[in-house]
């Protein structure tokens, strides 16, 4: 297959059960824990973050070797493209610059991976999130929340409400970035809670206790008011204007780690714990597809690409993997 090629078809519920592997990116790594993927928001480039290493591909190259690394000091919770020219991410202080005891936020260049901006943080970041728009959620250890502007590079405001003791699953923003979502677990009960907020208001969150014990992750639907709170075997669909849930399902042959939606919100993808990852038809909760690498080593992040047409799914062997259409052939 030609990497260049876009003829792919936009992957759909009916011809879902012909997605195959089209292309694997990278080469096996030795040890890898939990790979987290972005797509740039024009589809061309593929992020991965693999423990404290960071690499990323021109999907329009006809390599499969990354077109650019950094290797942090010590493992971020997150990282994720600003347009298609600049990744930021958070973690332990970088270059001569850094203060030694005190977190960064940091943003890398896509072209040759050097420090293009950094800031000193209050605290280490345990969560992030983009926005279309370019702003970013960061959640903060000690209780603290802060909407980030990347391309002034400056805060804009922190968030009110944020005084658990909890582990971040994971941060999104609304396609219209109107609405910020976080999903954590507490430390001192078993059960997981979604944070919701109006970024329209000064207001705090409506916090919502989902029921569940394990979060997986959350995602806003790209065409609807609606969100959906992933648990490890659980799915919550809410509306966020109403602040109401709509209906629940359960799925007890995928255990999974993550949550994304298609561009037109007919399907969700999740990595599972078969080392794969399935789709589910958003309205039935039906899985449409589902793969297994009959492997020991775990799945990361499984995710749409901007289009519709690829996903791409962190395989256990630190390689990425992506997947279309039988028609992506033609």
């Amino acid at each position: 297959m030609n990497p260049t090629d876009l003829t792919r078809a936009v992957i759909t519920p009916t011809n879902a059960p012909g997605l195959k592997r089209v292309r694997q990116l990278g080469s096996q790594l030795s040890s890898v824990l939990w790979d987290k993927l972005c797509f740039d928001p024009s589809g061309a480039r593929l992020l991965a973050k693999a423990d404290s290493r960071l690499r990323w591909w021109n999907l329009d190259a006809a390599t499969d070797v990354p077109s650019g690394s950094v290797e942090l000091k010590m493992e971020p919770i997150e990282a994720l493209f600003h347009g298609s020219n600049h990744i930021v991410t958070a973690g332990p202080p970088v270059a001569e610059a850094a203060v030694t005891w005190r977190p960064r936020l940091m943003a890398f260049s896509t072209t040759d991976g050097s420090l293009w901006r950094e800031e000193t943080l209050s605290a280490p970041a345990i969560g992030l999130a983009m926005s279309r728009d370019g702003m970013l959620l960061a959640i903060l250890e000690r209780g603290e929340a802060l909407l980030w502007d990347v391309a002034g590079w400056k805060r804009i405001r922190d968030l009110l409400g944020v005084q658990w003791q909890a582990s971040v699953k994971a941060c999104a923003f609304s396609r219209d970035s109107r609405f910020a979502a976080v999903i954590v677990t507490y430390y001192d009960h078993d059960q997981a809670a979604l944070y919701l907020w109006d970024l329209k208001a000064s207001s705090h969150p409506w916090v919502h206790p989902l029921g569940f014990q394990f979060a997986a992750g959350v995602a806003f639907h790209p065409t609807r008011p609606l969100l959906v709170a992933r648990g490890v075997h659980e799915v919550v669909v809410m509306d966020v204007h109403e602040r109401r849930v709509l209906r629940t399902f359960t799925d007890f042959t995928h255990y999974v780690s993550n949550v994304d939606f298609s561009p037109d919100g007919e399907w969700m993808v999740s990595a599972s714990d078969n080392h794969g990852f399935a789709l589910y038809h958003f309205d039935t909760g039906e899985v449409l597809f589902s793969h297994s690498d009959d492997s020991e080593l775990p799945t990361g992040d499984a995710i749409s690409s901007p289009d519709g047409r690829l996903i791409a799914c962190a395989q256990g062997d630190g390689t990425v993997g992506l997947w279309s259409t039988e028609s992506a052939l033609r």
